[in-house]
Formats: C-alpha cells, structure tokens, sequence
C-alpha cells in the first residue's frame, strides 16, 4: 500500500502526535555522544522526551476506544472479544517477541547479559519489577494489560453503555495507587533507589489511557464544536502540560510524582482534541506519516541501538550529524521489521479474520 493510500485512511492530527511522541522518546534516550555535545537549551529540552510514552498512553486509550465504541451490531460476545484480541495481538505480539529474542540472544552474540531476563518478560510482567534490560517495555506491559481488560468491560460488562465520567476511573485509581506507593517509600529516597520498588507497575500508569477511552467515548460530542472551541482546548492543554512542567520538572522523583502523570494525560488529551481533524500540507504528509507509522519498531529497537552507537563511540564531529545519525538508523531498522515483521503479520491477521467470516474493518487499528 502506498503512502499517500494510507495517509487518506488515517489523520494527520493523530500521527503528528505519534511522530511527536517516538521523536520525544529517542531524543531522551539518545547515545551519550550526542546528549554530552548538546548545548544546554536542547539538553533541558531532550530530559522532557521521556514524557512521550504518557502521548502513547493517551493516544492508545483513544484510538482503541474509538474502535469499540464505534463498533455496529451485536455479535456473539466469543465472537467481539476474539476479534478484538486477534486485532491487537497480531499487531503488537510479533514484533515484540522478535526484539524480545534479541535480548535473549544477547550473551551469545554481543557477549553481555540479559539482565534481569527471564520468563516474565514473556508474560508482559516485567513491569511489576525493575526492568534492567529492554527497559522501554514497561509500557508495553501496560498496554497489554489494557488490551485484556478494555474489551471485557466494553463487551461483557456492558461498558460501553456507561456514562462517560465512568471511564475517567483509571485515573482516580492511578491517582490513589501513586499516592499510597509514595508513602509507603522511605524519606529522601533518591531516584535511583527506586530500583528496589516497582515504580512502572500498570496500577499506576492508567491516566493516559483512561483519559483516552473518556475522549473516545465522547468524540461524537466534541467533533461538533467549532475549529475555534477545538483550538482554544488545545491551546488549554498545552497551558496543563506547561504548568505541569513547571511544578514538577523534567525528572519523576518519589515526593513530587502523585499528579504528574495526571497533568499530562488531561494536557495531552485536550491537545488530541484541538488537532485530530488538521489536515497537513502533502509535502509534509509524507515524513510524519513515515515516522509515525514506523514508530512501534522505533520505540522497541532504540534501546539496542543506543548501545550499538555507545559502544562503537563514534562521531561525526557535530552533534547535529550524530543526532540524524542515530535517528535515521533508528527509524530504518524499523523500517525493516517494519516490512518482515510487522506488514505480514498485519495480512495474515486480515486473513485469519476474513477465514472466520469476520469482516477485516471490524475494530481495525
């Protein structure tokens, strides 16, 4: 399928979000090479990237709640949640367990350890530890659990016939989850003692996602305001996140972390609002949509990558050179897997749904 055939399926609002988010994660994550030589400004702002996984969340709540909440019909509850499983699963399964291989692979092929590996990696349980090694999937883990959980409220509880403000509730768990988790640590911890502890645990990372489902659930409401309501929200949203920002600062620590992931999802979650429908220029189109399609595999391989280009300790001679470096070899291996991984997995996964006689846009990402 062509870029430009896709680009007409998808909205070009949603994946400036997306290529705004990857870019945050793999600036934030980048080789020392580059973090070192940068000048100050650009280091203060790339010690804010990490917050691209809470855009995820929201982004993730939002898109899959669309699909639910926009499903038709009433098919048989076996057939809603095996349909939906078999959507998200083919889509994030594959590629995972390549990656996840590599790790596993690591003592025979580059000589170092899995750290901390072993079968709950397997199982999406990392994040209930202190992942050491393919430290970025603690959010997948989150995002499994919520692929699990979201259907069988939507389809078997009846969720999607709940008010609105219902589905706000994982935001109120996280809230009191952080809440008694901050207490509960010793005084003056420092950040890095928190390797002890489960900080990425999923009952204290639902903010975005629930404040994702709430927008999906209330999309028919807010697509009916005027462009200029829409942008006063976005405009509200970055005044969250900035004022979220400013309290807080680019670094999470134990006595200031309770609200922080609440700010951001709410900030985050009025700026989807304000810029859904924008419509990109065509030459522009083509590079976010790119970025943004590639950026699962980019988000999964940076780890391993950064490590390659740390221990080759190479450079260019400028900062700006390595950056694009490591961007463009990020976002290329992507790319690859993109293509050998992820595309035929995607057709096999329509496939399987058309054999069921299950039409291939039900609840399609």
């Amino acid at each position: 399928m062509s870029a430009d055939i896709a680009s007409t399926r998808r909205m070009d609002g949603l994946d400036v979000l997306r290529a705004f988010a990857i870019l945050g994660v793999l600036v934030f994550h980048a080789p020392a090479v580059i973090h070192d030589a940068v000048p100050l400004p650009v280091r203060f702002a790339f010690a804010h990237g990490w917050m691209g996984v809470d855009l995820f969340f929201v982004l993730s709540g939002y898109l899959v709640g669309r699909q639910v909440f926009a499903e038709d019909g009433e098919p048989p509850l076996g057939s809603r949640l095996r349909t939906f499983w078999l959507k998200r699963w083919m889509r994030t399964l594959p590629l995972y367990f390549v990656v996840l291989a590599f790790y596993a692979l690591k003592p025979w092929t580059v000589g170092t350890p899995f750290v901390g590996g072993g079968w709950h990696y397997a199982l999406f349980l990392q994040n209930f530890t202190m992942p050491r090694d393919f430290v970025q999937s603690w959010s997948l883990c989150v995002e499994e659990h919520f692929y699990v959980v979201l259907p069988l409220l939507a389809f078997a509880l009846g969720g999607r016939r709940w008010p609105a403000w219902a589905w706000l509730a994982p935001m109120a768990v996280s809230v009191v989850a952080r809440w008694l988790f901050s207490r509960n640590l010793p005084a003056d911890l420092p950040v890095t003692g928190l390797s002890t502890f489960a900080p990425w645990s999923t009952e204290l990372h639902l903010d975005g996602l629930g404040i994702g489902v709430f927008l999906a659930r209330t999309a028919p409401t807010w697509r009916s305001w005027s462009r200029h309501r829409r942008t006063a929200c976005a405009l509200a949203g970055v005044g969250v996140l900035a004022l979220t920002v400013g309290r807080y600062g680019a670094i999470v620590t134990t006595s200031s972390h309770v609200w922080i992931f609440a700010g951001l999802a709410v900030g985050f979650g009025a700026v989807l609002v304000g810029i859904e429908s924008l419509q990109l220029p065509r030459g522009l189109r083509w590079g976010v949509y790119q970025t943004a399609l590639l950026s699962y595999g980019a988000y999964l391989w940076h780890g391993l990558l950064v490590r390659v280009v740390e221990r080759l300790g190479t450079s260019l001679g400028a900062w700006g050179l390595d950056l694009f470096v490591y961007l463009a070899l990020t976002l290329g291996v992507a790319w690859v897997t993109y293509v050998t991984v992820e595309k035929p997995c995607l057709k096999l996964r329509d496939w399987l749904l058309t054999r069921g006689a299950l039409p291939p846009g039900v609840l399609s990402p």
